[in-house]
């Protein structure tokens, strides 16, 4: 896999490029927020709920063979959708562990790169 680089890694806060990057990886974060949110209501699951101030671990096991599941049909709708891993890492970066809603999505996205990494042939994998 090749290096990941952060789309703020060599940004200057503040700027216009800036700006427009975030916008770009905000825009990426709705869509992807979106698909998680389609398989867990068409699966009448609920989002993971994590204690407060709990660190999200990227290899995050499903609590049961339903969450599995979804999570495998996210990982293919994001190959389907040619949605990076470093794209998911991007969007992350937007999200903090301090907001309970923040954390669920978190919960499903970190372990979701983590299935694409591990996994390239079977979700057609893009870095």
């Amino acid at each position: 896999m090749p290096c990941y680089t952060a789309w703020n890694e060599c940004l200057e806060p503040g700027t216009a490029e800036y700006a427009r990057a975030e916008d770009v990886v905000r825009a990426k974060l709705q869509a992807i927020k979106h698909i998680i949110d389609y398989y867990y209501a068409v699966n009448e699951f609920p989002l993971p709920s994590l204690p407060e101030g709990v660190h999200v671990d990227p290899l995050r096991q499903p609590k049961s063979s339903k969450e599995g599941q979804i999570r495998q049909a996210i990982c293919h709708h994001f190959a389907c959708d040619e949605v990076s891993v470093s794209a998911l890492y991007d969007a992350c970066s937007l999200l903090d562990e301090n907001r309970p809603e923040d954390l669920a999505y978190l919960a499903v996205m970190l372990p979701s790169a983590s299935l694409l990494r591990e996994h390239p042939g079977k979700f057609r994998t893009v870095y």
